[in-house]
């Protein structure tokens, strides 16, 4: 279709759980994408993934040459959709990929818009993209960013990275937001693993039952409520969640 026989990269998408990296090693997508590399029919091998240490595992396997992952600042200091792993394990993930030689590409850089919205941004104040691709642009490894775009207003507006001042792709006032707790719980973790329960997935119910943080531990302090894009309210899902895994346990244990 694309006239032509080879493609520069086979990518490996998605793998944000074991059980994802699990699947494609038992369905044989490592060695048959190995035996297209083999074949010149791909040149490179890329991987797109949210989880530091799914990224890890395959880096281990020395296969990779580029990887596509999520990065923004909401994201290193946990806050928004797929902040997985702390500030330490992002920046360490950084860190191995320049020294390995595998290429990020920045995906989520504004964090789904969240930061340029001064009304849904965790920080204190809203960023610019031109603030947010610099910042992404700084980590180690990182070659290139991706931004979502809608239209070809989006893609003018974002192109004025290219002749930014020094000062506009500043993004120092960083340092001068306070830290902040919400008490570490992971929403879409926890979200996703209720969604996937009720449809019966057996998986999704053991790995939200390993979850560090679950719904059972939500002070309802509103700040998802505030900032869900959209626009659920969070704290009382977290009650419905922690109501039904509740339930879920005293019947496993009532039958035993």
């Amino acid at each position: 279709m694309l006239q032509t026989d080879y493609i520069d990269f086979g990518f490996i998408h998605c793998i944000d759980e074991q059980a994802d990296l699990d699947k494609i090693k038992q369905a044989g997508v490592l060695d048959y994408i190995l035996s297209l590399k083999k074949q010149g029919i791909i040149k490179h091998i890329g991987l797109s993934s949210h989880t530091p240490q799914l990224v890890h595992q395959v880096l281990d396997l020395n296969i990779l040459d580029m990887l596509m992952f999520s990065i923004n600042p909401a994201y290193d200091y946990r806050h928004g959709t797929y902040a997985i792993g702390n500030t330490d394990e992002r920046l360490e993930l950084y860190r191995r990929c320049q020294k390995e030689g595998v290429a990020i590409s920045v995906m989520k850089a504004f964090s789904g818009g969240q930061l340029l919205d001064p009304k849904k941004s965790p920080c204190p104040q809203a960023l610019t993209e031109t603030q947010c691709i610099q910042y992404a642009l700084d980590k180690p490894a990182v070659v290139t960013v991706l931004p979502g775009i809608r239209n070809q207003q989006d893609l003018k507006r974002i192109l004025k990275y290219t002749t930014a001042s020094t000062q506009e792709k500043d993004y120092s006032i960083l340092g001068t937001f306070k830290a902040t707790n919400h008490q570490g719980l992971d929403i879409s973790l926890i979200n996703k693993y209720y969604d996937l329960a009720l449809l019966g997935d057996e998986l999704a119910k053991d790995h939200y039952h390993h979850l560090e943080k679950k719904a059972s531990d939500c002070i309802n302090c509103h700040h998802c409520d505030q900032r869900c894009p959209f626009h659920v309210h969070q704290s009382q899902r977290m009650k419905e969640i922690m109501t039904y895994f509740y339930t879920l346990n005293f019947n496993d244990c009532s039958r035993k």
